[in-house]
């Protein structure tokens, strides 16, 4: 009887253990979920700003390439007709407002 107690007791002990093992692992499951899901979070963000700088860069290149490619003195002329031509959509507005006012 003494050796059915003794084993009782340490199959008891070993039980309680495991239960306690499992508690923890249980633990921290939850704490790695907790994590995963904030780095799956901080991805999405980061995706998010790369894509955008991605953008961003695409325009700075685009540009460089467009003033790199042309003299300069041909950029300041396409930059004057338009603001010439502006200018001229400016007075023919002005000149129907003032049309319409009379």
């Amino acid at each position: 009887m003494a050796a059915f107690l003794t084993l009782y007791h340490q199959i008891e002990s070993k039980l309680t253990n495991i239960k306690q093992v499992i508690e923890e692992k249980v633990e921290e499951n939850k704490t790695l979920k907790n994590n995963l899901s904030t780095a799956l979070e901080k991805i999405t963000q980061l995706e998010n700003e790369v894509n955008l700088l991605t953008e961003k860069n695409k325009v700075i290149t685009i540009t460089k390439t467009a003033l790199y490619k042309e003299d300069k003195k041909q950029t300041e002329k396409k930059i004057d007709k338009l603001v010439r031509d502006i200018d001229h959509c400016m007075e023919l507005l002005n000149r129907m407002q003032w049309k319409m006012e009379t």
